[in-house]
């Protein structure tokens, strides 16, 4: 499979198998979704360089980072302990189904509800936009350091105190109350409006665009 293909598959789908698995399990385990979500595409540029591009290369994608994601909390214990005891009503099977759902509602929803998480006041307004980037559209770290005309090692921190915040902040995938979003819509539409051009700003640069929203 050609590099260029699989990049464009990741951009495509990383935000949505991310923002799936961080509202299954909670946005304070929003980088062992990230790690997750790599290590799938690791796995499928190996595999598919030996074996073929699959029949439907979203579909295995998905398959597999359920399985690693599965895993990943069974074996933590945080599957049984916390959230299948919440899903009693249904049968197991169905529950690691529901847990993980990457039916296309709720991958809409999922991204939606990561968008207002993200914006949340309590994260500078740099940090959401080198979330966005990061989570919203799999821009690599690289990437994200030339658009903010920085260094990996600056925004490698600059995020991980955005996710931090997240963390101490308490701050839910879901979508705000009626006030809340009042509050966030004029960030979460900034947010859109850079997304909505991104090629554009790693050309121009996110300070230029900074300044014209100042």
């Amino acid at each position: 499979m050609e590099k260029e293909s699989l990049k464009h598959l990741f951009q495509q789908e990383f935000s949505k198998m991310v923002a799936v698995i961080s509202k299954s399990f909670g946005l304070q385990h929003i980088e062992i979704a990230e790690d997750i979500v790599s290590e799938t595409f690791l796995q499928a540029t190996e595999t598919w360089e030996t074996k073929g591009l699959p029949q439907h290369p979203t579909a295995w994608l998905y398959a597999v980072a359920r399985q690693k994601t599965l895993y990943y909390f069974r074996r933590n214990k945080i599957l049984e302990t916390k959230i299948i005891p919440e899903l009693t009503i249904m049968q197991e099977k169905d529950q690691e189904a529901q847990i993980l759902n990457f039916s296309d509602e709720n991958i809409k929803d999922s991204q939606l509800q990561m968008l207002f998480a993200i914006c949340t006041p309590a994260i500078a307004s740099e940090a959401q936009i080198g979330l966005a980037l990061r989570i919203l559209c799999g821009f690599g770290i690289d990437e994200i350091a030339e658009a903010f005309l920085s260094n990996k090692e600056t925004i490698n921190k600059r995020l991980f105190r955005a996710k931090e915040k997240l963390r101490t902040e308490k701050v839910q995938l879901e979508l705000p109350s009626e006030n809340e979003i009042a509050n966030r819509l004029d960030n979460v539409l900034h947010v859109i409006y850079l997304l909505s051009v991104k090629d554009i700003i790693l050309k121009l640069k996110i300070r230029f665009c900074e300044k014209i929203y100042v």
